[in-house]
């Protein structure tokens, strides 16, 4: 990370900007160190000589107090920010893509993941041609009995399972007859911290079942199963056989006819689970279940009654990319199985059925055919442990080309309103709107995003009641509005992007929220990391339709907009996001978010991620990430957060300056980005911010399509 190539940071007088960022933005990335040395030398000469050898600094005004509105009661309690790839939170550390497989292939995939082996967690799909389409059918590998499927025969053996997991790589193998598994993939996350973990279990082969204890309460609906075996052999850890199959007399040559392998899990209640292994078991010898807490998933078809032998198809409504969803389907029934994953995907049963079964019982159900908007789930037809499912579903967003992108477009500072026409139909409430600004002095940059005025101090106090930044209003589904205010510098082009977005994890709808009331808590439960959310926050107001005018607020100078007073307080901001809560707040003589909406996706990971960074006070921070991409394919997201109460926030997002009204007046409040390019941007925190004591910058790039984040944290 490199710091503002010289001193005082950005509060220098105005005249500097051009020249200086103009250079950087132009030569940093081609100079060499020495030439950058050498630059940096003349640039600090032209700096004393434009200046002056002696350069007053503006005295820091002490920090705004909260006495006069929003005052959080307490400190911001801890958002979780765990690691990189928490388990059902948002997209994978690893994806394999689609792998093709020929019948009896094995395949070792190389992840180079590294880290602990134990804290691994993978998902395994299939994709196959016809109308099974995405699917797990015949999950960890299954034969068929005397009544195969049609198409199939007695004996085949189908289906496919990983094996031999390693901090390196992963090995995946399709079945000799299979038809289900044209193409397999791999996901995996990391995720050292379920909300139980029972390590590794010994299990004998056909004893009595064994349960476990995990004592978290709370209601089992909300919790995601994982099992894994391990074995002393060349599996290693693996889902040989997950949730148990019968052998043919095909495999192994006819000498393994009728053995009972694998392992299940069954009779999950808020306390405990069950385990049991198959009688000539030798994949799981070892066992391990996690567990964790995922109350809100992106869909969820609650219990869902099937008949045996039927096929139901579920519509979910998602959109997006299906080969972004994150399935999970258990069973239940209302015997000794309860909440279950017995002969999961589907099984014939061999010679020695179980107690009530017969030879060649088709028993289990499974998922196929996952698209946008749908799956089907089917029952086999002498089945008993599963008369009712429950599909899950999460989805993490990936960014893709918008649906529009206005392009740059150039506006006159204080002009007319400028209307762009983007034509998408349907509803509004599906749009996500990005707006950049793109200057001279400060390449691509959000910098008072959604309008500041600045007061006495910024600049040196030659600017004071300047009118400056850009917002969008007037959203409606076939154009959009856009204003650049009076005497801005920062924004004399600007672009707007329009995502026609798929449906998101938490969506609060619209919230009436009175000006200068006590802070509205929002409730989502997503759980997992806050790393992983993308949040995004509208206006709503009569006046200005849809809209960001005087996003994370404005306090007005001597210069107010119409209906407005100098020193009047407006717009609205998020706060103290965790992974249950967010805080939205109305300043007190707010006009334009008179109803306010936040919407929260999970995220793929992306390419390059900051992490929180400490933020200065008056310092500015290059971060650089060597993407090499096309910066306008750049999408970017920043945080704060700060040590108190506000905890992860947009509070002041962009810059403000306080007015009179608000405490400590004209003290330089909240951050913002500038001089993106495909190498690099620089973060700066302003002079008396309370509220970005960290700084966390995400950037995805749709350009190319990434299975892997080219940076992690």
């Amino acid at each position: 990370m490199m710091g503002a190539a010289f001193a005082p940071g950005e509060n220098t007088a105005k005249r500097l900007n051009s020249l200086r960022f103009s250079i950087h933005y132009c030569l940093f990335r081609r100079f060499s160190v020495i030439r950058i040395a050498r630059f940096v030398f003349v640039a600090t000469l032209l700096f004393v000589f434009v200046v002056g050898a002696a350069i007053p600094v503006v005295a820091q005004e002490p920090l705004p107090p909260n006495t006069l509105e929003d005052v959080p009661a307490e400190t911001a309690p801890e958002a979780v920010t765990i690691s990189a790839g928490m388990a059902f939170s948002g997209g994978p550390l690893y994806d394999s893509g689609w792998v093709p497989l020929e019948p009896d292939e094995s395949r070792t995939l190389t992840h180079n993941l590294g880290g602990d082996v134990e804290d691994y967690v993978v998902v395994m799909d299939y994709k196959a041609s016809g109308s099974n389409g995405i699917n797990q059918r015949y999950y960890g590998g299954a034969d068929f009995g005397a009544n195969p499927p049609p198409g199939a025969d007695a004996d085949d053996r189908v289906g496919a399972y990983w094996r031999s997991l390693t901090t390196s790589t992963i090995t995946v193998y399709r079945r000799p007859e299979d038809t289900y598994a044209d193409y397999v993939r791999i996901r995996i996350w990391m995720d050292a911290h379920p909300d139980y973990d029972s390590g590794w279990v010994s299990l004998s082969a056909g004893a009595a079942a064994t349960t476990l204890n995990h004592n978290l309460s709370g209601d089992p609906d909300d919790y995601v199963v994982v099992m894994d075996y391990k074995t002393g052999g060349s599996s290693g850890i693996n889902q040989r056989y997950y949730g148990g199959a019968d052998f043919g007399a095909s495999s192994f040559g006819g000498t393994r006819e009728d053995d009972r392998v694998g392992t299940y899990w069954r009779t999950l209640t808020s306390n405990t689970i069950t385990l049991f292994r198959r009688a000539e078991d030798d994949y799981a010898p070892e066992v391990r279940i996690r567990i964790w807490m995922r109350p809100s998933p992106t869909y969820d078809s609650g219990w869902v009654a099937l008949s045996t032998n039927q096929a139901k198809t579920l519509y979910h409504s998602i959109g997006g990319n299906p080969e972004n969803y994150v399935v999970d389907m258990q069973y239940r029934s209302s015997g000794g199985s309860g909440v279950n994953q017995r002969y999961y995907g589907g099984v014939d049963f061999g010679a020695d059925a179980p107690s009530g079964m017969n030879p060649d019982d088709r028993v289990g159900a499974y998922w196929r055919t996952l698209t946008d908007s749908s799956i089907t789930v089917y029952r086999r037809p002498e089945d008993i442990y599963a008369p009712e499912v429950r599909i899950r579903i999460w989805h993490y967003w990936e960014p893709t080309l918008p649906d529009y992108d206005s392009g740059w477009v150039s506006l006159g500072a204080g002009a007319s309103a400028t209307t762009l026409t983007h034509n998408l139909g349907g509803s509004t409430d599906d749009y996500l709107v990005d707006m950049t600004y793109r200057s001279n002095s400060s390449g691509i940059n959000r910098r008072y995003f959604g309008g500041a005025d600045f007061g006495a101090t910024s600049f040196g106090g030659g600017y004071e009641d300047e009118r400056v930044g850009a917002y969008w209003r007037s959203l409606t589904n076939s154009t959009v509005t856009v204003y650049r205010r009076p005497e801005d510098d920062y924004a004399p082009e600007v672009r707007i992007r329009i995502w026609v977005m798929p449906k998101p994890d938490y969506d609060s709808g619209w919230v009436s929220v009175g000006a200068g009331a006590s802070a509205t808590m929002l409730t989502h439960n997503l759980g997992g990391d806050t790393g992983d959310y993308l949040v995004d926050m509208q206006y709503y107001s009569s006046g200005s339709g849809v809209n960001q005018r005087y996003y994370g607020g404005v306090d007005f100078g001597a210069n107010p907009a119409p209906g407005a007073d100098a020193d009047d307080r407006v717009g609205a901001y998020w706060r103290t996001l965790t992974n249950s809560t967010i805080t939205v707040y109305r300043r007190p003589d707010d006009i334009y978010a008179e109803k306010v909406r936040i919407r929260i996706w999970r995220m793929a990971q992306p390419n390059y991620d900051s992490d929180w960074i400490g933020m200065a006070q008056d310092e500015s921070t290059s971060l650089e990430y060597e993407l090499s991409g096309l910066p306008n394919a750049y999408f970017l997201t920043m945080w704060q957060k700060d040590t108190g109460s506000n905890g992860v926030n947009q509070r002041y997002y962009g810059g403000m300056d306080l007015g009179a009204k608000t405490g400590s007046e004209d003290a330089r409040v909240g951050s913002y980005w500038r001089s993106l390019d495909g190498d690099s941007v620089t973060v700066y925190r302003r002079p008396e911010d309370p509220y970005a004591d960290y700084g966390r910058v995400r950037i995805w790039d749709y350009s190319v399509k990434v299975y892997l984040p080219l940076l992690q944290r």
